[in-house]
């Protein structure tokens, strides 16, 4: 009887009853839809177990549909997937089902030597004597075709031993047929019966496959023994059988066999003849498929190779400009607290200015002041007594140039104050377009910054100059401000003294420019400065 039960469909079960025993050949395109799903969610789920086996099973029907290179591809993705199980229980049993579907499909590829490879290490993982019958019959199967009956015989033999006590019936079946097929090829004796016992084992279990492969080896074997007529009739039973089958390979299998045990001289050259070119196709067939697979994996590899070109050059471009974002951002970062020092720093010298200028004002400037009062009341003469005024004037002169500046109010109004102390009746100094800059956008440190230097070229000015005019024009463009100073001094060459060295430095320190111009037997000085 039959052990086929219905399984439930959309299940593992009936897709995979599906694969192994199609009844018809749209049953395995439906399986392999089903499993390749089932790979790519099981990928997507990393669970590596899982697209091992439903990539078995997609190796199992690409064989059965012929095309031995996918099916090869789909065995090599499998053993690579099986490295990353390490030490799991099923990893021997999935290793011993790959290497020995990797000797099958070599096997059909006609390379016979690496077939025996592979079912070689099928066997050093293969523990069960269910699984090391399979493989020893499959090896024993290779050397029927190679004509190597001596050690196909003693595959066979430890098979139909092994086979005994599991009491696969089936199996037994199996390897008592090919057991006797093998020794009738060496002459020994009780052949035949070894062949009649596996046609009644597999008669009463309904293996009608392994039926038809008795009835093949029967007629065969009478064939060998010049009985044509016991030799049509099992060559005609095995050919009723491959029509129930109703599988093309089996019929056409059987109506070989009957072309063969034809009198016909010419049916039979015939038939050598086409078995021949068949051959030989299968050769060419193998080759061209082997040509064609290698261009695809070439192929894919170049693809993969661009791929991972692409990617290596993303990655370079995303390190690159993560790097320049880094160095834009140190620099941005070294300005500002670049920035934030000098501004401390300017700060800390401002607040020192101030410190000194009250320093003065408090203790030189009021000290003196007492000893001339002292002096107008005593004998001492009124030239001494001018000096020391003299001296008084210029000590609260430099307090006044260092006093705190309040530049939050009116700017403007304070360079006219500044300007408007400058002028007198020797000197005339002129502002020109200082109303037009927008001095609210400037930074106070910026504006305490450019009163002090206007105010040094003034003093400047009425220490060495000589000059009656001084000229100031302010000018605003672009966010930036440009301020010419000329006066119609003497002029000369330009020694940068105490007094306009400190201006270039301050100009400097807030990031402005400044340019001197004056020359020897030119009348007037002329500055640039843009901040």
């Amino acid at each position: 009887m039959s052990n086929t039960r219905p399984y439930q469909k959309d299940s593992l079960r009936y897709y995979y009853n599906l694969a192994n025993t199609p009844k018809t050949p749209s049953s395995l395109a439906e399986a392999y839809l089903f499993f390749n799903k089932q790979k790519e969610e099981s990928l997507l789920l990393k669970d590596t177990l899982s697209t091992i086996n439903h990539l078995r099973q997609i190796a199992i029907i690409q064989f059965k549909l012929g095309d031995y290179y996918g099916s090869e591809t789909s065995v090599v993705s499998a053993l690579g997937l099986l490295d990353l199980l390490k030490n799991n229980k099923p990893d021997n049993e999935n290793k011993v089902g790959l290497y020995n579907q990797l000797g099958r499909i070599n096997k059909e590829l006609l390379d016979y030597d690496t077939a025996l490879k592979y079912y070689n290490e099928a066997l050093k993982f293969a523990h069960s004597k269910a699984n090391i019958n399979i493989i020893k019959n499959n090896k024993a199967l290779i050397y029927i075709d190679q004509s190597h009956f001596a050690l196909a015989e003693k595959e066979l033999k430890t098979i139909y031993e092994n086979s005994l006590p599991l009491g696969d019936t089936i199996q037994i079946a199996r390897a008592l047929d090919n057991l006797g097929y093998v020794q009738f090829k060496l002459k020994r004796k009780n052949a035949l019966d070894k062949l009649f016992k596996a046609l009644e084992i597999r008669i009463s279990i309904e293996d009608i496959p392994g039926t038809y492969s008795s009835y093949k080896y029967l007629s065969e074997y009478y064939r060998d023994q010049k009985d044509t007529i016991k030799a049509l009739d099992y060559a005609n039973k095995a050919y009723k059988v491959a029509k129930s089958i109703k599988s093309a390979s089996y019929i056409e299998d059987a109506l070989s066999n009957l072309v063969t045990l034809n009198n016909n001289s010419k049916v039979l050259e015939y038939k050598r003849i086409k078995d021949s070119i068949s051959h030989a196709k299968q050769i060419a067939d193998n080759k061209y498929a082997f040509i064609k697979f290698n261009y695809l994996k070439q192929e894919k590899i170049a693809t993969q190779n661009k791929l991972q070109k692409e990617q290596e050059r993303s990655k370079r471009i995303t390190y690159q400009s993560i790097g320049l974002l880094i160095t834009v951002v140190s620099i941005f970062l070294f300005y500002i607290l670049n920035q934030r020092h000098q501004k401390e720093k300017r700060q800390q010298v401002y607040i020192t200015e101030t410190r000194i200028s009250k320093k003065v004002h408090d203790e030189v400037a009021n000290d003196v002041y007492n000893v001339i009062s002292k002096l107008q009341t005593s004998s001492i003469k009124k030239g001494v007594l001018k000096d020391l005024e003299d001296i008084y004037i210029r000590t609260r002169d430099i307090s006044k140039e260092n006093s705190a500046i309040d530049v939050e109010e009116s700017y403007e109004g304070l360079l006219r104050d500044l300007f408007l102390s400058f002028k007198n009746d020797d000197i005339n100094v002129i502002a020109k377009n200082i109303s037009k800059v927008n001095w609210n956008t400037i930074e106070s440190n910026k504006k305490t910054t450019l009163y002090r230097v206007l105010q040094e070229l003034l003093v400047n000015m009425k220490k060495h100059s000589q000059a009656s005019l001084v000229a100031f024009n302010f000018n605003q463009t672009w966010g930036k401000i440009h301020i010419t100073y000329t006066d119609n001094g003497i002029g000369g060459s330009i020694k940068k003294s105490t007094g306009l060295q400190n201006v270039e430095n301050r100009i400097k320190s807030i990031g402005g420019t400044i340019i001197f111009d004056s020359e020897i037997n030119k009348k007037g000085f002329k500055v640039k400065i843009s901040i």
